[in-house]
């Protein structure tokens, strides 16, 4: 086979994978909407995105870094100014198409997030590629683009997908660090991995494999060499680069607290002298069923293994990761090395905080995937080529098979209509206007709770009869479901029965709803497994007309 018509094909492949990616970060992209509460932090950065676009760039906000906003708000402005001009949109700037017509924003700061993965997929297999050979790149490319938490965190206006395309770039720069060390790479390095910290904090352990290169690629002699001076170049660059794109965390005090509290939030027993309101859930009001909190650091470390990796790239993966980690520690290839050592070291941190969430190892995958390549690549590498190629794409089959399916059914999900979305539309369309309703079933989070129509008045009482007579209360709509944050008080709602009319109900399950397997400390209604035992993505919503009270006879 000549070498073009070779080129050729691996493009073809190449080209066909990245159309994979892009079909399932693009399908039911509009999920949830015209709702803006169907994925956890969407709302709030949506409207942090308002700020620079009024004018205001002092963000006063921390839960992502100021980049990651500034570069939000940037592509919306873009995005909806196209849209203008196209007729779509209608012609009002783009603080203005918040206040009027929030989920079409919403709706272009996910379009980012999918450019953001799929981009990650094509720059995967073009650096694996150089790296580790064609077959390794072309194999790395479809385990990310298939994978079903990277597909997922895809959907959503929230960085993870993003800080995976920062992941892949920081490797890519910095694998020619360990075949030498040179001013220029260290300082690219460290600006790649600066603008990664832009998008998540959590980049910032990028370093640690960066650090490991540069003492690998150093010409220097003993204790020198584990002390480069360039890796402290770098670790400036770093810095600079991250501080130039999110002043936020300079300037503003505030922002510097909120920084620092989710900090609490997350490692909270490093701070043991420092209170966080809010920092854990009431243990009052979580059921202990629907959440546990980790006991060790080991449940930490069984989650993200044996829970977020386990459906987010197959069981088989997970079973290779322990293989494909220790490959990449000892096949003496840098790309091998860094990925291995970004991925201990995150899976070690994460795995040390009570907060477990499998979007946290969303930013790994692209790591994983070069390591899992990279050690299937390496493994056939005798066998003689017809033999190795069969061997290849049926591991590679064996490989994507389960994520692909399960990034499959995860999307044919989204694409139904979200049962909090039918309760709004209903309500809209049967509540009289001016109406009292009471919201039950809402556990310290509120992202289960349908939207109510414009005119319905929303009142915060308990479900007691004087509570809600007092307050007025003329409807009750509860939402329930396995996740802790929608428990319904069903004792409370019993003893309310000769006074509740039930008018309409939507049922997320079509089977028991047990066997849906949920992210439980993600207010994410949609399942990683069970999906026979779902219909839509949602709660459980029951609408209820509540009767007056009979009077005393």
């Amino acid at each position: 086979m000549s070498q073009s018509r070779k080129q050729v094909q691996l493009f073809a492949a190449a080209l066909s994978i990245v159309a994979i990616a892009a079909a399932l970060r693009f399908w039911a992209l509009d999920f949830g909407l015209p709702h803006l509460m169907t994925r956890p932090d969407e709302e709030v950065i949506l409207l942090a995105t308002r700020s620079p676009a009024s004018g205001h760039f002092d963000l006063q906000y921390g839960i992502y870094p100021s980049a990651y906003i500034y570069l939000s708000w940037g592509f919306g402005e873009l995005a909806h100014a196209a849209l203008r001009l196209l007729g779509v949109h209608p012609e009002i700037g783009y603080a203005g198409a918040i206040d009027t017509m929030p989920w079409r924003i919403l709706l272009l700061l996910r379009l980012l997030s999918a450019l953001g993965g799929i981009a990650a997929v094509g720059w995967l297999i073009r650096i694996t590629r150089r790296e580790l050979g064609n077959c390794a790149g072309l194999i790395a490319g479809a385990l990310l683009a298939v994978s079903l938490i990277h597909v997922r965190d895809s959907h959503a206006a929230k960085p993870d997908a993003l800080m995976s395309l920062g992941v892949v770039a920081a490797l890519g720069v910095m694998a020619p660090l360990g075949r030498g060390t040179t001013r220029a790479r260290a300082l690219g390095t460290g600006a790649v991995i600066g603008l990664a910290m832009g998008m998540k904090y959590p980049a910032v352990l990028l370093l640690v494999p960066a650090w490991a290169l540069c003492c690998l690629g150093s010409t220097g002699q003993g204790w020198r060499r584990l002390m480069p001076a360039r890796g402290f170049a770098m670790v400036v660059a770093a810095a600079l680069a991250f501080l130039v794109t999110s002043p936020d965390l300079i300037v503003n005090p505030k922002t510097r607290e909120k920084v620092l509290s989710i900090v609490v939030l997350v490692f909270p027993q490093a701070f043991p002298e420092v209170s966080s309101p809010g920092a854990a859930i009431p243990p009052t009001l979580a059921n202990p069923k629907n959440l546990t909190h980790p006991q060790s650091i080991f449940d930490g470390w069984l989650f993200y293994y044996g829970f977020a990796l386990r459906y987010g790239m197959g069981l088989l993966a997970t079973l290779l990761v322990p293989i494909a980690l220790l490959w990449g520690l000892v096949a003496q290839r840098p790309l091998a090395l860094a990925s291995a050592l970004f991925v201990l070291v995150s899976f070690l941190l994460f795995g040390a905080s009570p907060a477990l969430l499998s979007r946290y190892l969303t930013p790994l995958v692209p790591a994983l995937a070069i390591l899992l390549a990279g050690l299937l690549s390496s493994a056939v590498r005798r066998l003689g080529a017809r033999r190795a190629g069969l061997a290849l794409a049926a591991a590679t089959l064996a490989l994507i098979g389960e994520p692909l399916w399960r990034s499959l059914e995860h999307d044919r999900l989204l694409a139904q209509t979200d049962t909090r979305v039918l309760t709004t539309r209903w309500l809209r369309e049967n509540l009289p206007a001016g109406q009292t309703v009471a919201v039950a079933g809402t556990v310290f989070w509120g992202w289960g709770e349908p939207a109510l129509p414009a005119g319905a008045r929303l009142v915060r009482a308990p479900l007691e009869e004087k509570a809600l007579d007092a307050a007025g209360v003329q409807w009750i709509v509860t939402h329930d479901h396995l996740l802790f944050s929608s428990q319904l008080p069903t004792e409370a709602l019993a003893a309310l029965a000769d006074r509740l009319v039930l008018r309409a109900s939507f049922e997320p399950f079509i089977g028991k709803r047990e066997r849906a397997i949920y992210d439980q400390q993600d207010a994410y209604y949609t399942p990683l497994g069970g999906f026979d035992a779902v219909e839509r993505p949602g709660p459980s919503v029951r609408v209820y007309e509540l009767r007056p009270q009979n009077p005393a006879p």
